[in-house]
């Protein structure tokens, strides 16, 4: 039989179609190849889509790909990185994962499905004058008599035909429904009765609010009902679109999801519970990291394209926000690691405004050392302006549009707009820089036209100075046109009267300087949440700024990180490093940080959470001991007997859900917390992935 990697190849250039195949392989796997344990990772991010062939067991990275994301359809970067990784004996790998930013994604763009709201015994006036109903995440919500109290029992019967009535109404404009009902965690009676009454009215998804979340917060679990229900749908697309391509390309591998805890959940969940994906990239990173770098306590800094994004590993384990993940405005019972994110990445847009003011981010643009090595047209007209002369020259010079979709598709989606199909038709001609965009269509500054618009849309992309560009200049990158992204720096130092290498020293200083910051504050709120999420107050501003850079002449202050910090991205020893500096902390650079996010698509564990809620209900006949549990409630007479049973249920039912869902001999953990009257009984079974034996 054939190894497992067709071929070994390095390249450093792009085509036109945006791929970069990065694919290490180098390895003669011999007759090991019939019994290793290879797993397939594929992390699609704000820039990249990376894969990795990895070898469970000794954790080697034996193959990797990369290529940009595609926004407008991820399945076909997924599907590049599997052609580009190169296996010929697809059908021996044993599990795939993959991490994916569809989610966040799509509910930051407002690509998400319409969804309507069923609220069932929350008090109206009470959320309109609090300004609640706007936390949601839909405009279509109604409210209906119903709900249970606060010891689970009936506060109005469900106003099922007023209900039916709404659903006939409005089904037709809508694709998902969501049902919150109050108090549902305690009794859900009212949510499976109305779900009966939508499955007679219509065949679209219903999510259920108790099925989410055992959180009291009624806006959060209605909040995160609603947007599972708008992307039950996405997902489902995406999903059976990544297993069409697998299966096309011979794969026939389990396929995991990786979930914003870090942890791992088969497809068919995933389908089920899409909001559990927010925030899988950075938890992917994470794992990645600690999984490469066999460190179980550290500050896990991924320096992306778009961002720069921090967790935290204490004791093996991804630090997990105990108030639910929040996306954007909307705040959810989700649980998902505690991140901490930083708007600069390497692909942020600089603006300078002379030598010693600049501004990097919060814009994600096209770095102009790539768009030359796509364009090689780009980089010849950048490399020509050495000869011009500076005077009445502007930064728009080096600032470059392009189309980025098929010209024909684009003027049709902006039908008879006359600007803008000016300005499609101009760069469907090829990349053109700002300064020639205005002098040709005959504006005089560039609000006067749609860019931005479009740029929202998809249909052209905005490439400038960037980050990458200046670690092209410094010799610390080279994966674009480094002779286009110098000249471009000192054309735009030169307009400024400063040195390239003052210029680039001085804003590489301060992205450093930005991230320490920021460091700063997340590990300070992991022992005390109270803290300002910024720094305030001049003392306060005082102490960090000199902690991070000392300059007083008279008081020493010092800055200092308990954990080393490992850095993730392809320029993490860059920027990271420096941090770990400031920080007076030990610095991790794992084998293969640029691709650590892929491989943390399948280096995570198979988790599962179970939980019954304990409580009081009074009546005539007296006090009894509730257990809600998994949609069934049971009455015991005694106290510890509830508990006890409790104990007994959710452990078993942890336990075989972790490994129907594929864990391999799951440890179990159980744990109560007492909220008022109310007990919480836990379980967590936890189990590494079980690899798939058949080969197909």
């Amino acid at each position: 039989m054939g190894s497992l990697t067709g071929r070994s190849h390095t390249s450093r250039t792009m085509s036109r179609a945006e791929s970069i195949k990065s694919a290490k392989a180098g390895i003669d796997f011999g007759s090991d190849t019939e019994g290793g344990d290879y797993v397939l990772g594929i992390d699609t991010g704000g820039t990249y889509t990376d894969g990795v062939l990895l070898d469970y067991r000794s954790r080697q990275v034996l193959a990797s790909a990369k290529t940009l994301t595609t926004y407008e359809d991820l399945t076909k970067g997924i599907s590049t990185v599997l052609r580009d990784l190169c296996i010929e004996a697809p059908a021996r790998v044993k599990l795939a994962g993959i991490s994916s930013t569809l989610a966040t994604n799509s509910i930051a763009q407002g690509r998400i499905k319409a969804v309507g709201l069923l609220l069932l015994g929350y008090d109206q006036d009470l959320l309109a004058s609090y300004g609640l109903e706007s936390k949601f995440a839909t405009r279509n919500f109604a409210y209906f008599q119903g709900g249970h109290n606060a010891q689970g029992e009936e506060q109005a019967p469900p106003d099922l035909e007023g209900i039916r009535q709404w659903v006939r109404d409005n089904k037709d404009h809508l694709e998902a429904l969501a049902i919150s009902s109050y108090f549902s965690p305690l009794n859900p009676d009212h949510e499976e009765r109305v779900l009966r009454v939508l499955q007679e009215e219509t065949d679209i998804p219903v999510v259920l609010g108790h099925q989410l979340s055992t959180q009291l917060d009624s806006v959060k679990r209605a909040a995160t009902a609603s947007l599972n229900a708008s992307l039950v749908a996405v997902m489902q697309e995406f999903i059976q679109a990544v297993k069409s391509s697998m299966k096309e390309l011979g794969f026939n591998a389990p396929l995991m999801i990786v979930k914003g805890d870090g942890s791992l959940m088969p497809y068919t969940e995933a389908v089920k519970k899409p909001v559990e994906t927010v925030l899988s990239g950075p938890s992917a990173s994470t794992i990645g990291g600690r999984f490469l770098s066999s460190c179980n306590s550290a500050l896990v800094v991924d320096v992306g394209g778009t961002t720069t994004d921090m967790a935290l590993i204490e004791d093996g384990a991804i630090a997990v926000s105990d108030q639910g993940a929040r996306v954007g405005a909307i705040e959810t019972a989700v649980k998902a690691a505690r991140i901490r994110t930083v708007c600069i990445g390497c692909d942020s847009r600089i603006r300078i405004s002379s030598a010693d003011e600049f501004q990097v981010g919060p814009e994600r643009v096209v770095p102009v050392s790539r768009l030359a090595l796509i364009h090689p047209e780009v980089g010849e007209e950048i490399v020509a302006t050495e000869k011009r002369r500076r005077s009445g020259e502007s930064q728009a010079r080096m600032e470059y549009l392009y189309l980025a979709r098929d010209i024909e598709a684009a003027m049709q989606e902006i039908e008879d707009e006359p600007k803008k199909k000016a300005l499609v038709k101009l760069l469907g001609q090829g990349p053109c820089n700002l300064h020639t965009v205005l002098r040709r269509l005959e504006v005089n500054h560039s609000v006067q036209l749609p860019i931005q618009e479009l740029v929202d849309r998809g249909l052209i992309g905005y490439s400038a100075l960037t980050p990458t560009d200046l670690l092209h200049f410094k010799g610390e990158l080279d994966i674009g046109d480094e002779r286009a992204a110098s000249q471009a720096l000192k054309f735009v130092s030169g307009i400024h009267g400063a040195r390239a290498k003052d210029l680039a020293d001085g804003i590489l200083g301060h992205i450093v300087d930005q991230m320490s910051r920021e460091a700063a504050i997340f590990l300070a709120r992991q022992s005390v949440p109270g803290l300002p999420e910024e720094v305030d107050g001049q003392w306060g501003e005082w102490l960090v700024s000199q902690g991070l850079n000392p300059e007083n002449p008279h008081l020493a202050v010092s800055i200092g990180s308990r954990y080393p910090l490992i850095g993730i991205g392809a320029p993490a020893e860059i920027f990271v490093s420096r941090m770990a500096d400031k920080f007076h902390a030990r610095f991790e650079l794992p084998p293969h940080p640029h691709v650590a996010n892929a491989v943390g698509a399948v280096a995570g564990s198979v988790i599962v959470d179970k939980e019954a809620l304990v409580f009081v209900q009074e009546s005539e006949e007296g006090r009894a001991y509730m257990v809600q549990f998994e949609a069934e409630a049971t009455s015991f007479m005694e106290l510890e007997e509830a508990r006890r049973y409790a104990r007994r249920a959710v452990s078993r039912s942890a336990r075989e859900a972790a490994e129907d869902a594929g864990a391999e001999e799951p440890q179990l953990r159980t744990e109560e917390k007492v909220e008022g009257a109310l007990q919480r009984i836990q379980a967590r079974a936890v189990g590494n992935p079980r690899l798939s034996e058949v080969f197909g």
